[in-house]
């Protein structure tokens, strides 16, 4: 278990952009492309606190994402490489704030002077992680539960 636990770390930090879904409480799907960090296996990034994703999180906290690093497309099946994470989101309070990552920090300080008190950092703890490698068969992948 190790091993795939240091294999999603590593992918993680290759990826600089994931996909998130999100559905409000009638069900309704929303998904957006957002610059993140993680800390370990959890995932922050910051919003404007009127988005239909941070609207979504208060109502209905359950979240996936899709991470798939930069890169050329693949070319045939078993170079198909990704994560696909399912987790609970939380917007972070004070007393959190110190676990949030520098990078994320930033962008929510930059945000907010220029619209103040309009950034919301949310972070997104798993619950199953998805480490997908077709390298190693078709529609291979592993999971992590937590």
């Amino acid at each position: 278990m190790a091993d795939l636990r240091d294999e999603i770390l590593s992918y993680m930090g290759k990826c600089r952009v994931c996909t998130i879904a999100t559905a409000d409480t009638d069900g309704k799907p929303n998904a957006s492309a957002v610059f993140f960090k993680n800390n370990e296996f959890d995932i922050y990034f910051n919003t404007d606190r009127e988005s239909e994703k941070a609207k979504n999180i208060l109502t209905n906290p359950r979240i996936a994402l899709v991470l798939q690093e930069d890169g050329p497309i693949a070319q045939t099946d078993k170079e198909i490489k990704g994560i696909q994470y399912v987790g609970t989101a939380t917007t972070v309070t004070d007393d959190t704030m110190p676990e949030v990552p520098k990078a994320v920090l930033n962008r929510h300080r930059a945000f907010n002077s220029v619209s103040t008190g309009q950034s919301v950092i949310i972070k997104v703890t798993p619950s199953r992680i998805y480490m997908i490698d077709y390298s190693h068969g078709f529609r291979h992948r592993d999971v992590l539960e937590f």
